[in-house]
């Protein structure tokens, strides 16, 4: 198996990167590779991911859930993959997220350098969304 690992620091405290995170079913919305994204269960998703020209399905479970602190998976279909997001509180109310997964190569996942990019890109995108929802709205 081989492994990456990004962090990213969110200027956003850290219950409401974990409650944001865990809206699985809200990814696409700084996953715009994340063409399909389906609930089975509490626990099991569905979807469906585009690369270039290719699709991807892939089924996975979450396997735990710590409030505030981790989320991890493991895929029970598709490429081979497992891994945990962390949310550990910053001086200052923000809020450091830590994705870190490990995956079978040549399983349909690209090289590592293109996952770290990929991976870096959707860190920056999730940053993004937290940090302009938290501001609060213009007064008019």
């Amino acid at each position: 198996m081989e492994s990456v690992e990004k962090s990213v620091i969110v200027n956003v405290p850290v219950g409401k990167v974990y409650r944001q995170w865990a809206q699985i079913e809200d990814f696409p919305k700084f996953m715009p590779s994340v063409r399909e994204l389906r609930r089975l269960d509490e626990n099991h998703f569905h979807w469906r991911v585009t690369r270039g020209e290719r699709e991807y399905d892939a089924t996975f479970e979450i396997v735990l859930r710590i409030p505030e602190r981790r989320i991890a998976w493991r895929t029970s279909c598709g490429a081979e993959s497992s891994g945990v997001v962390s949310f550990e509180p910053q001086p200052g109310g923000g809020t450091r997220v830590t994705f870190k997964m490990k995956y079978a190569p040549n399983a349909g996942w690209d090289s590592k350098e293109s996952l770290l990019r990929r991976l870096t890109y959707r860190l920056s995108n999730f940053k993004f969304l937290m940090e302009q929802s938290d501001k609060p709205a213009a007064a008019g």
